[in-house]
Protein backbone atom coordinates (compact mmCIF):
# COMPACT_ATOMS: atom_id res chain seq x y z
CA UNK A 1 0.00 0.00 0.00
CA UNK A 2 1.33 3.46 -0.91
CA UNK A 3 2.43 5.84 1.84
CA UNK A 4 0.70 8.66 -0.04
CA UNK A 5 -2.94 9.70 0.21
CA UNK A 6 -2.57 11.61 -3.09
CA UNK A 7 -0.24 11.00 -6.03
CA UNK A 8 -0.09 13.17 -9.14
CA UNK A 9 1.98 11.76 -12.01
CA UNK A 10 2.97 13.33 -15.31
CA UNK A 11 0.34 16.07 -15.41
CA UNK A 12 0.57 18.25 -18.52
CA UNK A 13 -1.68 21.16 -19.45
CA UNK A 14 -1.61 23.33 -22.57
CA UNK A 15 -3.32 26.64 -23.25
CA UNK A 16 -3.19 28.32 -26.68
CA UNK A 17 0.47 29.08 -27.24
CA UNK A 18 1.43 28.22 -23.64
CA UNK A 19 2.47 25.02 -21.88
CA UNK A 20 1.35 25.76 -18.32
CA UNK A 21 2.38 22.39 -16.88
CA UNK A 22 4.81 19.87 -18.32
CA UNK A 23 4.94 16.37 -16.84
CA UNK A 24 4.71 17.54 -13.21
CA UNK A 25 4.65 15.27 -10.18
CA UNK A 26 3.41 15.75 -6.65
CA UNK A 27 2.54 13.52 -3.70
CA UNK A 28 0.92 14.10 -0.34
CA UNK A 29 1.07 11.97 2.79
CA UNK A 30 -1.78 11.48 5.24
CA UNK A 31 -1.77 14.16 7.98
CA UNK A 32 1.00 16.14 6.29
CA UNK A 33 1.49 19.84 5.54
CA UNK A 34 3.20 19.94 2.15
CA UNK A 35 4.30 23.35 0.81
CA UNK A 36 4.11 24.02 -2.94
CA UNK A 37 6.25 26.98 -4.03
CA UNK A 38 7.38 28.67 -7.21
CA UNK A 39 7.49 32.05 -8.87
CA UNK A 40 4.44 33.60 -10.51
CA UNK A 41 3.95 31.65 -13.72
CA UNK A 42 5.43 28.45 -12.28
CA UNK A 43 2.15 26.60 -12.77
CA UNK A 44 0.90 26.44 -9.20
CA UNK A 45 -2.52 27.95 -9.93
CA UNK A 46 -3.10 25.67 -12.93
CA UNK A 47 -2.11 22.66 -10.83
CA UNK A 48 -4.55 23.60 -8.06
CA UNK A 49 -7.35 24.16 -10.59
CA UNK A 50 -6.76 20.65 -11.91
CA UNK A 51 -6.91 19.14 -8.41
CA UNK A 52 -10.16 20.99 -7.68
CA UNK A 53 -11.80 20.10 -11.00
CA UNK A 54 -11.83 23.61 -12.47
CA UNK A 55 -9.50 22.50 -15.29
CA UNK A 56 -8.85 19.13 -16.92
CA UNK A 57 -5.29 17.94 -17.65
CA UNK A 58 -4.25 17.05 -21.20
CA UNK A 59 -2.34 14.05 -19.88
CA UNK A 60 -1.23 12.46 -16.63
CA UNK A 61 -2.94 10.69 -13.77
CA UNK A 62 -4.29 11.42 -10.30
CA UNK A 63 -4.31 8.65 -7.70
CA UNK A 64 -6.30 9.10 -4.49
CA UNK A 65 -6.03 6.48 -1.74
CA UNK A 66 -4.54 4.03 -4.27
CA UNK A 67 -7.30 4.50 -6.86
CA UNK A 68 -7.09 6.33 -10.17
CA UNK A 69 -9.67 9.13 -10.29
CA UNK A 70 -10.90 11.73 -12.78
CA UNK A 71 -11.85 15.08 -11.23
CA UNK A 72 -14.21 16.36 -13.91
CA UNK A 73 -15.65 19.31 -11.95
CA UNK A 74 -15.47 21.01 -8.52
CA UNK A 75 -18.38 18.94 -7.13
CA UNK A 76 -16.46 15.73 -7.89
CA UNK A 77 -13.45 17.18 -6.08
CA UNK A 78 -15.61 17.82 -3.01
CA UNK A 79 -17.00 14.28 -3.18
CA UNK A 80 -13.40 13.03 -3.08
CA UNK A 81 -12.69 15.21 -0.03
CA UNK A 82 -10.59 17.86 -1.80
CA UNK A 83 -11.30 21.51 -0.94
CA UNK A 84 -9.46 24.80 -1.34
CA UNK A 85 -9.32 28.18 0.36
CA UNK A 86 -7.86 31.12 -1.49
CA UNK A 87 -6.05 34.37 -0.76
CA UNK A 88 -9.17 36.26 -1.83
CA UNK A 89 -12.14 34.73 -0.01
CA UNK A 90 -14.62 33.18 -2.48
CA UNK A 91 -17.60 34.02 -0.32
CA UNK A 92 -20.98 35.72 -0.67
CA UNK A 93 -20.65 38.90 1.42
CA UNK A 94 -24.40 39.54 1.76
CA UNK A 95 -25.19 36.03 3.03
CA UNK A 96 -24.71 34.71 6.56
CA UNK A 97 -21.79 32.63 7.76
CA UNK A 98 -24.05 29.56 7.85
CA UNK A 99 -25.29 30.15 4.30
CA UNK A 100 -21.70 30.47 3.06
CA UNK A 101 -20.54 27.31 4.82
CA UNK A 102 -23.35 25.15 3.42
CA UNK A 103 -23.62 26.69 -0.04
CA UNK A 104 -24.28 23.89 -2.59
CA UNK A 105 -24.49 21.18 0.10
CA UNK A 106 -27.32 22.34 2.31
CA UNK A 107 -28.87 20.05 4.92
CA UNK A 108 -32.36 19.19 3.63
CA UNK A 109 -35.27 17.28 5.11
CA UNK A 110 -35.49 14.21 2.81
CA UNK A 111 -39.27 14.11 3.01
CA UNK A 112 -40.33 17.76 2.83
CA UNK A 113 -37.23 19.00 0.92
CA UNK A 114 -37.13 22.00 3.26
CA UNK A 115 -33.85 23.50 4.40
CA UNK A 116 -33.01 22.54 7.98
CA UNK A 117 -31.69 25.92 9.16
CA UNK A 118 -31.50 25.03 12.82
CA UNK A 119 -29.31 22.00 12.09
CA UNK A 120 -27.09 23.97 9.71
CA UNK A 121 -26.57 26.81 12.20
CA UNK A 122 -25.72 24.30 14.94
CA UNK A 123 -23.31 22.45 12.68
CA UNK A 124 -21.69 25.74 11.58
CA UNK A 125 -21.26 26.71 15.25
CA UNK A 126 -19.66 23.34 16.04
CA UNK A 127 -17.28 23.56 13.07
CA UNK A 128 -16.13 27.07 14.03
CA UNK A 129 -15.75 26.12 17.69
CA UNK A 130 -13.67 23.08 16.71
CA UNK A 131 -10.75 25.40 16.03
CA UNK A 132 -11.47 27.93 18.75
CA UNK A 133 -13.54 30.49 16.85
CA UNK A 134 -16.56 32.25 18.35
CA UNK A 135 -17.83 33.70 15.06
CA UNK A 136 -21.61 34.02 15.08
CA UNK A 137 -23.15 31.64 12.48
CA UNK A 138 -25.81 34.31 11.83
CA UNK A 139 -23.28 37.08 11.14
CA UNK A 140 -23.20 38.65 7.68
CA UNK A 141 -20.08 37.42 5.87
CA UNK A 142 -19.21 40.87 4.56
CA UNK A 143 -19.03 42.22 8.13
CA UNK A 144 -16.20 39.86 9.10
CA UNK A 145 -12.50 40.64 9.02
CA UNK A 146 -10.29 38.99 6.40
CA UNK A 147 -8.93 36.62 9.06
CA UNK A 148 -12.44 35.63 10.15
CA UNK A 149 -13.45 35.04 6.55
CA UNK A 150 -10.48 32.69 6.19
CA UNK A 151 -11.71 30.73 9.21
CA UNK A 152 -15.18 30.45 7.67
CA UNK A 153 -13.55 29.14 4.47
CA UNK A 154 -11.81 26.46 6.54
CA UNK A 155 -15.11 25.58 8.21
CA UNK A 156 -16.71 25.36 4.76
CA UNK A 157 -14.03 22.90 3.66
CA UNK A 158 -14.48 20.80 6.79
CA UNK A 159 -18.27 20.81 6.29
CA UNK A 160 -17.79 18.59 3.22
CA UNK A 161 -15.46 16.30 5.21
CA UNK A 162 -12.38 17.46 3.32
CA UNK A 163 -9.40 15.20 3.86
CA UNK A 164 -7.17 17.28 1.60
CA UNK A 165 -7.22 21.05 2.17
CA UNK A 166 -5.46 23.38 -0.28
CA UNK A 167 -4.44 26.75 1.19
CA UNK A 168 -3.46 29.29 -1.48
CA UNK A 169 -1.57 32.26 0.02
CA UNK A 170 -3.71 32.13 3.19
CA UNK A 171 -1.59 34.62 5.18
CA UNK A 172 -1.16 37.29 2.47
CA UNK A 173 -3.78 39.60 4.00
CA UNK A 174 -3.34 38.60 7.65
CA UNK A 175 -1.50 40.27 10.52
CA UNK A 176 1.36 38.52 12.30
CA UNK A 177 -0.96 37.47 15.13
CA UNK A 178 -3.68 36.30 12.75
CA UNK A 179 -1.11 34.28 10.79
CA UNK A 180 0.11 32.63 13.98
CA UNK A 181 -3.48 31.69 14.85
CA UNK A 182 -3.96 30.23 11.36
CA UNK A 183 -0.77 28.19 11.76
CA UNK A 184 -2.07 26.80 15.06
CA UNK A 185 -5.40 25.83 13.46
CA UNK A 186 -3.63 24.25 10.49
CA UNK A 187 -1.37 22.19 12.75
CA UNK A 188 -4.43 21.08 14.75
CA UNK A 189 -6.08 19.96 11.50
CA UNK A 190 -2.96 17.91 10.73
CA UNK A 191 -3.21 16.25 14.15
CA UNK A 192 -6.81 15.30 13.33
CA UNK A 193 -5.74 13.63 10.09
CA UNK A 194 -6.28 16.37 7.48
CA UNK A 195 -3.59 16.73 4.80
CA UNK A 196 -2.74 20.25 3.68
CA UNK A 197 -1.20 21.62 0.47
CA UNK A 198 0.18 25.00 1.54
CA UNK A 199 1.06 27.63 -1.09
CA UNK A 200 2.91 30.77 -0.01
CA UNK A 201 5.48 33.32 -1.19
CA UNK A 202 6.53 33.85 2.44
CA UNK A 203 9.49 31.67 3.34
CA UNK A 204 8.92 32.24 7.05
CA UNK A 205 5.47 30.65 6.65
CA UNK A 206 6.90 27.62 4.87
CA UNK A 207 9.62 26.97 7.44
CA UNK A 208 7.15 27.58 10.27
CA UNK A 209 4.52 25.09 9.19
CA UNK A 210 5.54 22.66 6.42
CA UNK A 211 6.79 19.08 6.69
CA UNK A 212 7.97 18.94 3.07
CA UNK A 213 8.31 21.40 0.20
CA UNK A 214 7.96 20.91 -3.57
CA UNK A 215 9.20 23.44 -6.14
CA UNK A 216 7.67 24.11 -9.57
CA UNK A 217 9.51 26.32 -12.06
CA UNK A 218 8.26 27.39 -15.49
CA UNK A 219 5.55 24.73 -15.41
CA UNK A 220 7.91 21.90 -14.51
CA UNK A 221 8.55 19.84 -11.38
CA UNK A 222 11.97 20.59 -9.90
CA UNK A 223 12.20 18.52 -6.68
CA UNK A 224 10.76 17.71 -3.27
CA UNK A 225 12.63 18.03 0.03
CA UNK A 226 11.98 17.54 3.72
CA UNK A 227 11.77 21.05 5.16
CA UNK A 228 14.94 20.48 7.20
CA UNK A 229 16.84 19.27 4.13
CA UNK A 230 16.95 22.55 2.21
CA UNK A 231 18.23 25.98 3.18
CA UNK A 232 16.60 29.30 2.39
CA UNK A 233 19.21 30.11 -0.30
CA UNK A 234 18.89 26.66 -1.89
CA UNK A 235 15.11 27.01 -2.01
CA UNK A 236 15.36 30.40 -3.73
CA UNK A 237 17.81 28.99 -6.30
CA UNK A 238 15.45 26.07 -7.01
CA UNK A 239 12.56 28.47 -7.56
CA UNK A 240 14.26 31.01 -9.83
CA UNK A 241 16.89 28.80 -11.48
CA UNK A 242 19.74 30.99 -10.31
CA UNK A 243 21.18 32.43 -7.15
CA UNK A 244 19.48 35.57 -5.89
CA UNK A 245 22.53 37.03 -4.25
CA UNK A 246 20.71 39.95 -2.71
CA UNK A 247 17.03 39.86 -1.85
CA UNK A 248 17.51 43.30 -0.28
CA UNK A 249 20.05 45.07 -2.54
CA UNK A 250 20.23 48.25 -0.50
CA UNK A 251 22.66 50.78 -1.96
CA UNK A 252 24.59 53.03 0.36
CA UNK A 253 23.34 56.52 -0.45
CA UNK A 254 24.45 59.86 0.92
CA UNK A 255 21.17 61.16 2.35
CA UNK A 256 20.62 64.79 1.49
CA UNK A 257 18.64 67.71 2.85
CA UNK A 258 15.12 67.54 4.23
CA UNK A 259 12.60 67.54 1.39
CA UNK A 260 9.31 66.60 3.04
CA UNK A 261 7.85 67.17 6.51
CA UNK A 262 4.64 66.38 8.34
CA UNK A 263 3.79 68.27 11.55
CA UNK A 264 1.03 67.16 13.93
CA UNK A 265 -1.16 65.56 11.26
CA UNK A 266 -4.41 64.23 12.73
CA UNK A 267 -7.49 62.48 11.36
CA UNK A 268 -9.82 61.73 14.26
CA UNK A 269 -10.45 58.03 14.74
CA UNK A 270 -7.61 57.01 12.43
CA UNK A 271 -4.33 58.65 13.52
CA UNK A 272 -3.23 61.50 15.77
CA UNK A 273 -0.40 64.02 16.03
CA UNK A 274 1.87 62.43 13.41
CA UNK A 275 5.17 64.25 12.83
CA UNK A 276 8.15 63.10 10.77
CA UNK A 277 10.51 64.30 8.07
CA UNK A 278 11.96 62.74 4.93
CA UNK A 279 15.27 63.56 3.26
CA UNK A 280 16.47 63.46 -0.33
CA UNK A 281 17.53 59.93 -1.34
CA UNK A 282 16.18 58.41 1.87
CA UNK A 283 14.10 55.24 2.16
CA UNK A 284 11.95 55.76 5.24
CA UNK A 285 10.25 52.54 6.37
CA UNK A 286 6.87 52.60 8.10
CA UNK A 287 5.90 49.47 10.04
CA UNK A 288 2.83 48.58 12.06
CA UNK A 289 0.30 45.83 12.53
CA UNK A 290 -3.10 45.96 10.82
CA UNK A 291 -5.10 48.81 12.35
CA UNK A 292 -2.02 50.90 13.11
CA UNK A 293 -3.21 53.65 10.78
CA UNK A 294 -0.32 53.63 8.31
CA UNK A 295 -2.32 53.35 5.09
CA UNK A 296 -4.87 55.88 6.31
CA UNK A 297 -2.07 58.32 7.13
CA UNK A 298 -0.62 58.21 3.65
CA UNK A 299 -3.99 58.21 1.93
CA UNK A 300 -4.60 61.48 3.78
CA UNK A 301 -1.21 62.88 2.78
CA UNK A 302 -2.04 61.94 -0.84
CA UNK A 303 -5.34 63.82 -0.68
CA UNK A 304 -7.75 60.87 -0.69
CA UNK A 305 -8.95 62.08 2.73
CA UNK A 306 -8.58 65.48 4.35
CA UNK A 307 -6.86 65.85 7.76
CA UNK A 308 -8.60 67.47 10.73
CA UNK A 309 -5.44 69.36 11.61
CA UNK A 310 -1.71 69.40 11.00
CA UNK A 311 0.63 70.69 8.29
CA UNK A 312 2.43 69.17 5.30
CA UNK A 313 5.58 70.75 3.82
CA UNK A 314 7.46 70.01 0.59
CA UNK A 315 10.80 71.75 0.14
CA UNK A 316 9.88 74.03 3.09
CA UNK A 317 6.65 75.18 1.41
CA UNK A 318 3.39 74.39 3.19
CA UNK A 319 0.97 72.45 1.00
CA UNK A 320 -2.81 72.32 0.84
CA UNK A 321 -3.41 68.98 -0.90
CA UNK A 322 -6.97 68.93 -2.18
CA UNK A 323 -7.02 65.57 -3.98
CA UNK A 324 -4.69 62.92 -5.49
CA UNK A 325 -4.33 64.82 -8.79
CA UNK A 326 -3.20 67.85 -6.82
CA UNK A 327 -0.69 65.71 -4.89
CA UNK A 328 0.79 64.31 -8.11
CA UNK A 329 1.03 67.80 -9.65
CA UNK A 330 2.94 68.91 -6.53
CA UNK A 331 5.36 65.98 -6.87
CA UNK A 332 3.96 63.45 -4.38
CA UNK A 333 3.01 59.98 -5.59
CA UNK A 334 1.28 57.10 -3.85
CA UNK A 335 1.33 53.43 -4.84
CA UNK A 336 -1.63 51.76 -3.09
CA UNK A 337 -1.53 48.37 -1.41
CA UNK A 338 -4.30 47.01 -3.64
CA UNK A 339 -2.73 47.55 -7.05
CA UNK A 340 -5.43 45.66 -8.97
CA UNK A 341 -8.39 47.76 -7.84
CA UNK A 342 -6.71 51.04 -6.82
CA UNK A 343 -3.45 51.18 -8.77
CA UNK A 344 -4.38 49.98 -12.25
CA UNK A 345 -7.21 49.86 -14.74
CA UNK A 346 -6.71 46.22 -15.64
CA UNK A 347 -8.50 46.45 -18.99
CA UNK A 348 -6.22 49.31 -20.10
CA UNK A 349 -2.90 48.71 -21.82
CA UNK A 350 0.46 49.28 -20.15
CA UNK A 351 0.85 52.52 -22.12
CA UNK A 352 -2.61 53.79 -21.17
CA UNK A 353 -2.02 53.09 -17.47
CA UNK A 354 1.35 54.85 -17.47
CA UNK A 355 0.00 58.03 -19.06
CA UNK A 356 -3.14 58.19 -16.92
CA UNK A 357 -1.89 60.24 -13.90
CA UNK A 358 -0.71 63.09 -16.16
CA UNK A 359 -3.07 62.57 -19.10
CA UNK A 360 -3.32 66.32 -19.94
CA UNK A 361 0.41 66.23 -20.73
CA UNK A 362 -0.33 63.71 -23.49
CA UNK A 363 -3.25 65.56 -25.09
CA UNK A 364 -3.56 68.29 -27.67
CA UNK A 365 -6.89 69.92 -28.48
CA UNK A 366 -8.68 67.04 -26.79
CA UNK A 367 -6.82 64.26 -28.63
CA UNK A 368 -4.27 61.93 -27.06
CA UNK A 369 -0.78 62.08 -28.56
CA UNK A 370 -0.34 58.31 -28.86
CA UNK A 371 3.22 58.68 -30.20
CA UNK A 372 4.29 60.46 -26.98
CA UNK A 373 2.31 58.02 -24.87
CA UNK A 374 3.98 55.02 -26.53
CA UNK A 375 7.46 56.61 -26.37
CA UNK A 376 7.07 57.17 -22.61
CA UNK A 377 5.72 53.66 -22.05
CA UNK A 378 8.61 52.07 -23.98
CA UNK A 379 11.09 54.05 -21.88
CA UNK A 380 9.71 52.67 -18.63
CA UNK A 381 9.15 49.18 -20.02
CA UNK A 382 12.91 49.03 -20.62
CA UNK A 383 13.94 50.94 -17.50
CA UNK A 384 11.93 48.76 -15.12
CA UNK A 385 12.41 45.56 -17.13
CA UNK A 386 8.66 44.93 -17.30
CA UNK A 387 8.04 41.50 -18.83
CA UNK A 388 5.45 41.94 -21.57
CA UNK A 389 5.18 41.28 -25.28
CA UNK A 390 4.51 44.97 -25.93
CA UNK A 391 3.34 48.22 -24.35
CA UNK A 392 -0.11 47.41 -25.73
CA UNK A 393 -0.55 44.37 -23.46
CA UNK A 394 -3.45 44.80 -21.06
CA UNK A 395 -2.42 45.16 -17.42
CA UNK A 396 -4.56 42.17 -16.42
CA UNK A 397 -2.36 39.89 -18.56
CA UNK A 398 0.76 40.63 -16.48
CA UNK A 399 2.08 38.79 -13.43
CA UNK A 400 1.71 40.40 -10.01
CA UNK A 401 5.30 41.60 -9.97
CA UNK A 402 5.03 43.20 -13.40
CA UNK A 403 1.71 44.83 -12.50
CA UNK A 404 3.51 46.39 -9.54
CA UNK A 405 6.21 47.70 -11.87
CA UNK A 406 3.58 49.32 -14.11
CA UNK A 407 2.18 51.15 -11.06
CA UNK A 408 5.72 52.34 -10.29
CA UNK A 409 6.11 53.45 -13.92
CA UNK A 410 2.90 55.51 -13.64
CA UNK A 411 4.37 57.46 -10.77
CA UNK A 412 7.86 57.87 -12.24
CA UNK A 413 6.41 59.25 -15.46
CA UNK A 414 4.75 61.95 -13.33
CA UNK A 415 8.17 63.43 -12.33
CA UNK A 416 7.84 62.99 -8.58
CA UNK A 417 9.94 64.22 -5.68
CA UNK A 418 8.39 61.96 -3.02
CA UNK A 419 7.13 58.43 -3.67
CA UNK A 420 4.99 56.61 -1.09
CA UNK A 421 4.86 52.83 -1.66
CA UNK A 422 2.29 50.83 0.34
CA UNK A 423 3.22 47.11 0.61
CA UNK A 424 5.51 47.14 -2.47
CA UNK A 425 5.96 43.35 -2.74
CA UNK A 426 2.66 42.02 -1.42
CA UNK A 427 1.69 38.83 -3.24
CA UNK A 428 4.68 38.73 -5.61
CA UNK A 429 7.22 35.95 -5.96
CA UNK A 430 10.79 35.92 -4.68
CA UNK A 431 12.38 36.89 -8.00
CA UNK A 432 9.99 39.81 -8.45
CA UNK A 433 10.64 40.90 -4.85
CA UNK A 434 14.36 41.11 -5.46
CA UNK A 435 13.73 43.05 -8.68
CA UNK A 436 11.36 45.53 -6.98
CA UNK A 437 13.78 46.01 -4.08
CA UNK A 438 16.59 46.68 -6.56
CA UNK A 439 14.39 49.24 -8.30
CA UNK A 440 13.52 51.01 -5.02
CA UNK A 441 17.20 51.18 -4.07
CA UNK A 442 18.16 52.50 -7.51
CA UNK A 443 15.48 55.21 -7.41
CA UNK A 444 16.71 56.36 -3.99
CA UNK A 445 20.31 56.48 -5.26
CA UNK A 446 19.10 58.82 -8.03
CA UNK A 447 17.73 61.23 -5.42
CA UNK A 448 14.08 60.22 -5.17
CA UNK A 449 12.79 60.28 -1.59
CA UNK A 450 10.80 57.15 -0.74
CA UNK A 451 8.40 56.22 2.05
CA UNK A 452 7.97 52.45 2.15
CA UNK A 453 5.01 51.06 4.10
CA UNK A 454 5.37 47.33 4.75
CA UNK A 455 4.10 44.58 7.03
CA UNK A 456 7.11 42.40 6.21
CA UNK A 457 9.82 42.89 8.81
CA UNK A 458 12.67 41.51 6.66
CA UNK A 459 11.75 44.06 3.98
CA UNK A 460 11.67 46.93 6.49
CA UNK A 461 14.99 45.87 8.01
CA UNK A 462 16.66 45.19 4.66
CA UNK A 463 15.63 48.31 2.75
CA UNK A 464 15.11 51.21 5.19
CA UNK A 465 17.55 53.98 6.12
CA UNK A 466 15.29 54.86 9.06
CA UNK A 467 12.20 53.16 10.48
CA UNK A 468 9.06 54.60 12.05
CA UNK A 469 6.63 52.33 13.86
CA UNK A 470 2.93 53.03 14.40
CA UNK A 471 0.40 51.49 16.80
CA UNK A 472 -3.30 52.39 17.00
CA UNK A 473 -2.86 55.66 15.15
CA UNK A 474 0.22 56.93 17.02
CA UNK A 475 3.96 56.86 16.32
CA UNK A 476 5.42 54.56 18.95
CA UNK A 477 8.97 54.10 17.77
CA UNK A 478 11.70 55.53 15.58
CA UNK A 479 14.97 53.79 14.75
CA UNK A 480 18.01 54.44 12.60
CA UNK A 481 19.12 51.58 10.35
CA UNK A 482 21.72 50.57 12.95
CA UNK A 483 19.14 50.58 15.77
CA UNK A 484 16.41 48.76 13.85
CA UNK A 485 16.14 45.16 15.05
CA UNK A 486 13.24 42.75 14.86
CA UNK A 487 12.85 42.89 18.64
CA UNK A 488 12.87 46.70 18.84
CA UNK A 489 10.38 47.11 16.00
CA UNK A 490 7.93 44.46 17.22
CA UNK A 491 8.04 45.87 20.76
CA UNK A 492 7.17 49.33 19.42
CA UNK A 493 4.40 47.84 17.24
CA UNK A 494 2.49 46.58 20.28
CA UNK A 495 3.29 49.32 22.80
CA UNK A 496 0.95 52.08 23.92
CA UNK A 497 3.81 54.56 24.32
CA UNK A 498 3.23 57.64 22.13
CA UNK A 499 5.99 59.62 20.50
CA UNK A 500 4.57 63.02 19.60
CA UNK A 501 7.28 64.41 17.39
CA UNK A 502 9.85 62.50 15.38
CA UNK A 503 12.32 63.75 12.83
CA UNK A 504 14.53 61.20 11.14
CA UNK A 505 18.24 61.73 11.26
Amino acid sequence: MSEYILEVKGITKYFPGVRALNNVHFNLKSAEIHALVGENGAGKSTFIKILTGVLQPDSGEIILNGEHIIISNPLIAKEHGIAAIYQQATSYPDLTVTENIFMNHEIINPKTKKLLWKEMRQKAKELLESFGSDIDPNARMGDLSVAQQQLVEIAKALSVNAKILIMDEPTAALTIRESEELFKITKDLRKKGTSVIFISHRFEDIYNIADRVTVFRDGEYINTWGISEITNDELIKAMVGREVKQLFPKKEVQIGEEIFRVDGLTKEGLFKNISFSLHRGEILGFFGLVGAGRSELFQTIFGIMQPDKGKIFLENKQLEIKDPKNAIDLGIGYLPEDRQTQGLILQFSIAQNISLPKLPDYTHHGFINTDLEEKTAKKYLDLLRIKATSIHDRAESLSGGNQQKVVVAKMLAANLKVLIIDEPTKGVDIGAKASIHELISELASQGLSIIMVSSELPEILGMSDNVIVMHQGYITGMFTRAEATQENILEAAITDKNINSIKTA
